[in-house]
């Protein structure tokens, strides 16, 4: 994986501490693929941007829901995304299935660089890493 955030000119950073909002987790929805308007103000903007620009691998003999990937972003004033790490996948995922997740990951990110930040946003937000949680629940029953 490190290689492909590599390949996008996407620097791996180390975390010496993550700044995760519990509201910005809980708050943030996956979309249908779809590129953010702006400007974004507040960091429940962001989550709901990136959740946005997700889009998950269709249903079908090799995908059959249940991944989970937590990946950590930091972004630039502007708004790219200038450091990207998995920091945690589902392990009994076959791979061939793990690899369809990661490609919509990475559509994601490009579809997400540049965020449109407010100036203010931006400033506050620059070089500080962001934790944000995917959890595909289609395969799963419901009570």
């Amino acid at each position: 994986m490190s290689a492909n955030l590599a390949t996008l000119g996407l620097a791996t950073v180390g975390l010496a501490a993550v700044l995760s909002s519990q509201a910005l987790a809980d708050e943030m929805t996956t979309g249908a693929g779809v590129a953010p308007k702006g400007p974004l103000n507040t960091l429940k903007d962001v989550g709901q941007a990136i959740g946005e620009c997700w889009k998950w691998p269709p249903l079908s003999e090799v995908v059959h829901g249940g991944m989970e990937l937590t990946v950590v972003l930091s972004f630039k004033r502007n708004g790219e995304i200038f450091g990207a790490r998995l920091t945690y996948q589902r392990r009994d995922i076959p791979a061939e299935e793990r690899a369809l997740y990661y490609a919509s990951l990475m559509d994601a990110l490009k579809l997400c660089s540049p965020l449109p930040l407010s100036a203010r946003l931006g400033e506050a937000i620059a070089g500080r890493p962001f934790s944000f949680r995917f959890k595909d629940t289609r395969g799963e029953r419901k009570a």
